[in-house]
């Protein structure tokens, strides 16, 4: 199960990446590799812009944890990403506003509150029968 920081990190590189807008609808599954959109629901795989989602979503998670971006950028060569797809993930997060990494906390705090979510219901019960 991923993380509430994983699944709002992919969450946000997904709308940066594909071009979704904050009021359009999102939610990141809790296998952290699978987005649920209004038109239908997508895995996130490591092939084409999926490589790019996973790589920006770790780039947040590891400049929310205090990490520079220019440090990303440097790790990210020198784990044999590239230096055209490292500049890529930079350019998508420098981009990003003091405003924006707000809410991407409060995702990971949505995201957080979702995971611990539980039914107050019995599952069994049948509604409405005496």
């Amino acid at each position: 199960m991923a993380t509430p920081e994983t699944r709002a990190c992919l969450d946000f590189a997904f709308r940066m990446v594909v071009g979704i807008g904050v009021e359009d609808e999102l939610y990141a599954l809790r296998d952290g590799i699978t987005i649920a959109h209004p038109s239908g629901i997508e895995r996130v795989d490591l092939s084409g812009n999926g490589a790019l989602i996973h790589l920006v979503a770790k780039a947040m998670q590891a400049h929310l944890r205090g990490v520079d971006l220019a440090q990303v950028r440097h790790d990210l060569i020198a784990a044999d990403v590239g230096e055209l797809l490292a500049d890529k993930v930079q350019d998508h997060l420098s981009g990003c506003s003091v405003g924006e990494w707000q809410r991407l906390r409060e995702r990971v705090a949505f995201y957080m509150a979702d995971d611990n979510t539980t039914l107050n219901a019995d599952p069994t019960a049948i509604i409405g029968v005496t």
